[in-house]
């Protein structure tokens, strides 16, 4: 091994205290030398040095799963449905006027002497479905006839309900104002849907 001297770049003995071309002193060059060496075998870049290829690959596969991982879990995050979610029927010809909260449902299933805006399904068998207004929805399910009164004075209101079952009965969705029914659609076919608005 030979000391290079620093002012020339003569190659010198290792044990040479002086260049042998120029005369520097080559004691300060061997000690900033050692120093090198020496921090360069310490941080992660020596730690890694010192691993064996056969560590250093199985660092490098462990690595890949844990960000393989995340982006399975962060995929997973985004695609999933919010459970708070509520699906809402399409509304259109929104007016501006004062929201409204649908309510639930009333213990009658008679309208004739009913006031307000009201829901109202009639089938024999199970059915399920949603109505509202621009303020929201309320998902229901049930079997039989029942009937659904919305507080205020909605401008617009919207009603999905579908068969729950495959029965061959009629599934029929009524709209109501003051017990008089202002829109209604029917179905027969089974797990049929309906879906039927009015704007008042």
């Amino acid at each position: 091994m030979t000391k290079i001297c620093p002012n020339c770049k003569t190659g010198n003995k290792n044990d040479a205290g002086f260049c042998q071309n120029c005369g520097e002193d080559l004691s300060q060059t061997s000690k900033a030398t050692q120093r090198v060496k020496t921090q360069s075998n310490g941080g992660i870049m020596g730690w890694w040095n010192k691993r064996g290829t056969g560590s250093k690959a199985a660092i490098g596969i462990a690595g890949i799963c844990c960000i393989g991982l995340i982006l399975i879990v962060a995929f997973y995050g985004f695609s999933s449905p919010d459970k708070n979610t509520a699906t809402t029927a399409p509304v259109t010809n929104v007016s501006n006027t004062t929201p409204t909260t649908p309510t639930t449902p009333t213990t009658s299933n008679s309208s004739s002497s009913a006031t307000g805006i009201q829901v109202q399904v009639i089938y024999d068998g199970s059915w399920t479905g949603n109505y509202g207004d621009v303020s929201g929805s309320q998902s229901v399910d049930g079997s039989g006839s029942q009937t659904y009164s919305l507080t205020g004075s909605p401008s617009i209101v919207s009603v999905v309900f579908q068969k729950s079952d495959g029965g061959s009965g009629t599934l029929t969705a009524n709209i109501l104002q003051n017990g008089q029914v202002v829109e209604t659609k029917s179905t027969s076919a089974a797990y049929g849907v309906v879906s039927v608005s009015h704007s008042f």
